[in-house]
């Protein structure tokens, strides 16, 4: 960890205030999206969030059973998301986004339940940070099956009906495309960075071909605290430097609640959207007794 920290700093930046932001709803009422990977830490977040504004959500993911270095399960998730809401505004629906059918399914029970789509959140991805010669058989699959195949299957399945929202979106967990320059994010894991710019690419591209959905990206500055962070690139340590989920999810809502027609092709980075709301960044620092500067930037930001 400190041979991390001392080749990154994170420096806090001056930015134009995007005011496209601007919200044009005052909540979501009535409004439907679905969350690939919604069972815990960011996706849970943003669906959360979404269903305090008011708007129905469907969580996919594939955690069924309570697992041991997993917080949480698609129903524990729905439930939560009930129990704060005091409505039927969540519905968990199991799906493996690797599976056609899955998608299929959930994209039908969401219809039944709710009978409209208006849009989806593609957060379930696939991490295997490992360099090219290293880099196995079954994690290029895993990464190739969800973050690409996985990630295009659910957003075009989910077009069909976006494209006739009057507020319709997508909004893609993902690298901004200026980030393609930066050979830092590349060297190291390689296969990865590759996995994720094509969801980029995805939304960069969808924005021409649906003129009437908002479709943007959104990604972190720093490292979330999240499963992934800690089980996999930090442990404990990595999570006292890094933010809440809440700045996803707060986030995600400002950019949902904008203008469609102003507010899409743009990669979004999570504190910038705060700061463009006039909102305080500060507050979401998991420990309050570090500084803004010595939080971990997100290793591929």
């Amino acid at each position: 960890m400190n041979k991390i920290k001392n080749n990154v700093a994170y420096v806090l930046k001056s930015i134009k205030k995007d005011r496209t932001l601007k919200p044009v709803v005052e909540n979501l009422k009535g409004r439907t999206y679905i969350i690939s990977g919604g069972s815990r830490g960011i996706g849970y977040n943003i669906a959360k969030k979404l269903a305090l504004q008011g708007a129905n959500v469907t969580i996919t993911g594939k955690t069924e059973v309570a697992h041991p270095k997993l917080e949480g399960t698609i129903y524990s998730a729905e439930e939560k998301i009930v129990e704060l809401t005091q409505r039927p505004s969540c519905m968990a629906v199991p799906c493996d986004i690797r599976n056609p059918n899955d998608i299929d399914l959930a994209v039908s029970e969401t219809l039944d339940v709710y009978g409209r789509i208006d849009g989806v959140i593609l957060n379930a991805s696939a991490l295997c940070l490992n360099s090219t010669l290293n880099q196995t058989q079954k994690e290029i699959d895993l990464m190739t099956s969800v973050n690409i195949k996985g990630s295009f299957l659910m957003g075009q399945k989910c077009l069909k009906y976006i494209q006739y929202s009057d507020h319709g979106c997508i909004l893609t967990i993902a690298p901004p495309m200026q980030m393609l320059y930066e050979d830092d994010w590349w060297m190291n894991h390689l296969y990865y960075s590759m996995s994720k710019f094509n969801m980029s690419l995805m939304s960069k591209f969808w924005d021409k071909e649906f003129p009437n959905v908002a479709v943007n990206t959104l990604w972190p500055r720093t490292t979330i605290a999240t499963a992934p962070v800690r089980n996999l690139l930090g442990g404990e340590e990595m999570i006292n430097i890094s933010r809440t989920p809440d700045i996803m999810g707060d986030a995600a809502t400002h950019i949902i609640k904008a203008d469609p027609a102003k507010c899409t092709g743009k990669n979004f980075i999570d504190d910038e959207v705060i700061a463009s709301m006039d909102e305080d960044v500060e507050k979401y620092r998991v420990n309050k007794d570090i500084k803004e500067k010595e939080l971990m930037p997100d290793f591929f930001c």
